[in-house]
């Protein structure tokens, strides 16, 4: 396992210092299990998630303006159906939970 020290060290590389702020108000136990995890992580890859966290927050929410102008039906044939399929294949989803008697 990691000493503090280490993990503090590549936390600072991945500029999330600030998760070790109350690490030694911890006790033994939870203190360990939290390096432990913080350990494990590269920060490289926690600086890439992070920044990119941030810049998905800075959006509003919603879906995407041109969302809407990009969407399309599904054509017929890639619809299934449970009311035209063979009632071996309803008698399946049935057993799978999938089919419920009021969607026939």
């Amino acid at each position: 396992m990691a000493s503090e020290r280490e993990v503090r060290a590549r936390l600072q590389r991945a500029g999330q210092e600030h998760l070790l702020r109350f690490c030694a108000e911890l006790p033994p136990g939870p203190r360990a299990a939290l390096l432990a995890e913080l350990g494990a992580l590269e920060p490289e890859a926690l600086r890439e998630h992070c920044r990119r966290a941030a810049a998905a927050c800075a959006h509003p929410p919603g879906p995407p303006p041109d969302l809407a102008a990009r969407l399309r039906p599904l054509p017929p044939e890639c619809v299934g159906s449970a009311s035209r399929c063979d009632p071996e294949m309803r008698g399946l989803w049935e057993e799978e939970g999938n089919l419920t008697w009021c969607c026939l």
